[in-house]
């Protein structure tokens, strides 16, 4: 898997015993987990089951209530603080900057985050459709669109983790088939997560589902 691609400083975790409460109530049972660098994690439940919220954890953004968690990389521990720049996450609740164009939106991006080749977010959105739509701004595209300019600024970069929730959410079927291209370009080179209801365009092949029950 990994050994055939280039990794991009994948970012093992470790999950011990993590939950999270909502009111004094647990949002989901205790999890334990360990996602070896490279991976492809599912993350499965009904709506409620606390996927979005066990999505926030693993990439640092959510402090669990219960448990640990820990990220580590090239056997180096990793702070919160380091994480944010070597990890992305996209969901349906995610936004961009409603007033910056795409070609805007990749420069900025481009400022914090190296991408994994020079042209990489610009042959993903040439791929996704984009290119004649480079200077439109992002609160002016469809609900689609913005959702391939999501996808493509955490498929390009070169993290170590990336999170996607919900990845096919207002999606059409020529999106779909984007998406799961571009996926399975990723697949091996850094540690997966994937958020879903269990629908099978999400994701590829997991190498470790974790169940969600409350």
């Amino acid at each position: 898997m990994a050994s055939r691609k280039e990794t991009y400083g994948g970012i093992a975790v470790a999950l011990q015993g993590i939950s999270h409460t909502f009111k004094a109530r647990p949002v989901f049972k205790p999890v334990s987990a360990q996602l070896p660098v490279g991976c492809e994690c599912l993350i499965r439940g009904t709506n409620g089951s606390g996927k979005s919220t066990l999505g926030k954890i693993l990439s640092g953004e959510l402090t669990p209530a219960i448990g640990s968690v820990g990220w580590s990389s090239g056997g180096h521990a990793l702070d919160a603080e380091e994480l944010c720049v070597l990890s992305q996450r996209v969901s349906p609740a995610s936004s961009l900057h409603p007033h910056l164009t795409i070609a805007e939106l990749i420069a900025f991006q481009g400022q914090f985050r190296p991408w994994t080749s020079e042209s990489a977010a610009a042959d993903l959105l040439d791929k996704a459709g984009l290119s004649h739509h480079m200077h439109q701004s992002y609160r002016d595209l469809s609900s689609g669109m913005q959702q391939r300019v999501k996808l493509t600024l955490a498929l390009a970069a070169h993290a170590g983790l990336i999170v996607l929730d919900e990845p096919c959410a207002n999606l059409d079927s020529s999106g779909i088939a984007w998406y799961r291209e571009a996926l399975a370009e990723r697949r091996g080179t850094t540690t997966l997560v994937v958020c879903s209801n269990d629908r099978e365009e999400d994701y590829i092949d997991p190498d470790l589902i974790l169940e969600l029950k409350i």
